[in-house]
């Protein structure tokens, strides 16, 4: 080939690879892929962001009232219909089968931190345990450690400019008390414009009261601000970002009957207005701003995260800002085991003892000398802190529970991991006393008065009566026998007169 032809076919293989690669190519960047790969030149939208967010260690704690407990739950939790109500294992209302939580609903997932420092879809049993899998023992710590991802979100960010307006859709529930008290939180959207940043939603609840469980009222939806952000909080051009909500030094003037505001010591503060404001007429208002007691630092919000893209999520930096503070390194990477405690408010009855029947007394020479069989004795089980912290001011009204009307009913296709919960001291040693005797007495067996034993008869006395017995048979039969010759013999003899 000459070297004009030559020069000529390559010339049309560059022509021809350019022209394919022209059509191949996208037609510009994609929004995620714009925030995700590298640096953008002024706005870009975004059509996958994620916010995920932890509320604050309360929502994650023990709650005050035996066996019940705060968690996070994804969707919006049912209506139960009246007040002092729990959810209990596998996730469903106290003796139904309707299902009031869940791990994941539409794009809104509540996860658990693992001991190796991860997250993952979050179970029914690890909500009353802390990462390592131990049961939580304390209103004061550790917490369950667990966090609220939603994906989906939609919006525009502006770097330059400061600006960013981020929708997502769904819901997910906060329970206090495992469902004496709860909110929804619906469809957060992040805005941040003229130098304020804050996360928005809005909650819809029940107005609960403690002394009364019969008043369980709806409270209108309305938009909220949940969480107010830096002003001086600056969006980068990829990825996303962390920051902490305020919350300290904030001022809160509650209603006349709520709790007073304390303004005292590192943790004092309170979420924004609008919030509480609404929480106030749910009940739970004090939960969530300074008010004097021993839980004011687990109110303290966690800082969230805002990732532009879900499927690159921005994790928060170690040992972030915040009232948890950094995460300790795992002790023992083992699976979290069933909770000792089920998320039940009240202990089961002691069902009463049956009445037992006392045996008869025996005589010495019966009885084996072999020593009889112990009893074994009841487990020894802590009693729950029923009454509350005594530093704890009288805190928002709870509806208080009604009896117990029996184990909750398993739905369809789910396995109960309920596990019975501990029974106090007091009743338990009630239990083991009252297997001995009536149920309405309930003695030791050491403490009955020994029973006095039927008198004898010496062996000598009983055959000499048998002897009299006897003697007096025969003396009788003799007695009657000769009394009855002498007639025979009265009626056989001749008279003197009839022989003259």
């Amino acid at each position: 080939m000459s070297p004009r032809r030559a020069a000529g076919a390559a010339l049309a293989a560059v022509t021809t690879v350019t022209a394919l690669a022209t059509l191949t190519a996208p037609l510009g960047p994609g929004p995620a892929t714009a925030a995700a790969s590298g640096p953008a030149e002024g706005a870009f939208t975004v059509v996958d962001a994620e916010l995920s967010w932890g509320l604050n260690d309360e929502s994650n704690n023990k709650a005050h009232a035996p066996g019940t407990y705060n968690f996070l739950s994804a969707g919006a939790v049912p209506d139960p219909g009246a007040g002092g109500q729990s959810i209990v294992a596998p996730g469903v209302w106290q003796g139904t089968r309707t299902r009031a939580w869940r791990a994941r609903s539409g794009r809104v997932e509540v996860q658990k931190q693992q001991p190796d420092g991860g997250f993952a879809t979050a179970g029914f049993a690890g909500l009353s345990t802390g990462v390592d899998g131990a049961p939580l023992t304390s209103t004061a710590g550790p917490f369950s450690q667990h966090r609220v991802v939603l994906g989906g979100g939609r919006g525009t960010v502006d770097p330059a400019a400061g600006t960013a307006r981020l929708q997502w859709r769904g819901s997910f529930s906060v329970v206090y008390y495992s469902g004496y008290s709860f909110f929804v939180v619906t469809d957060p959207s992040l805005e941040v414009a003229d130098g304020r940043a804050r996360l928005r939603a809005t909650l819809s609840g029940y107005a609960a009261d403690r002394d009364d469980a019969s008043q369980w009222t709806a409270v209108p939806p309305r938009e909220v601000t949940l969480a107010d952000l830096p002003g001086d909080l600056v969006l980068p051009a990829e990825g996303g970002f962390t920051a902490e909500p305020a919350y300290r030094g904030v001022r809160w003037s509650p209603p006349a009957d709520a709790p007073r505001q304390v303004r005292t010591g590192s943790s004092w503060g309170a979420f924004p207005a609008s919030f509480l404001a609404y929480l106030d007429r749910v009940g739970t208002a004090a939960f969530w701003y300074s008010s004097g007691g021993t839980a004011d630092p687990h109110k303290v919000p966690r800082p969230l995260t805002v990732s532009y893209d879900a499927g690159r999520p921005v994790e928060p930096p170690p040992g972030s800002p915040g009232p948890s503070g950094p995460t300790a390194e795992p002790t023992r990477p083992t699976t979290p085991p069933e909770p000792t405690t089920s998320v039940n408010p009240e202990p089961p009855p002691t069902p009463p003892t049956p009445p037992t029947t006392a045996t008869p007394p025996t005589s010495p020479a019966a009885t084996p000398s072999a020593t009889p069989p112990t009893r074994p004795e009841p487990p020894v089980v802590p009693p729950p802190s029923a009454a509350p912290d005594p530093t704890q001011p009288a805190g928002p009204p709870l509806p208080s529970q009604p009896p117990a009307s029996g184990p909750p009913a398993t739905p369809p296709g789910v396995q109960d991991t309920a596990v019975a919960a501990p029974v106090p001291l007091a009743a338990a040693a009630v239990h083991a006393a009252g297997a001995v005797g009536t149920a309405g007495a309930a003695e030791p067996v050491a403490d009955r008065a020994p029973q006095p034993s039927p008198p004898t008869w010496p062996w000598w006395l009983g055959g000499a009566l048998l002897l009299a017995a006897a003697l007096v048979t025969v003396h009788t039969a003799h007695a009657v026998h000769t009394a009855r010759a002498a007639r025979t013999r009265s009626r056989t003899t001749p008279s003197p007169r009839g022989n003259r």
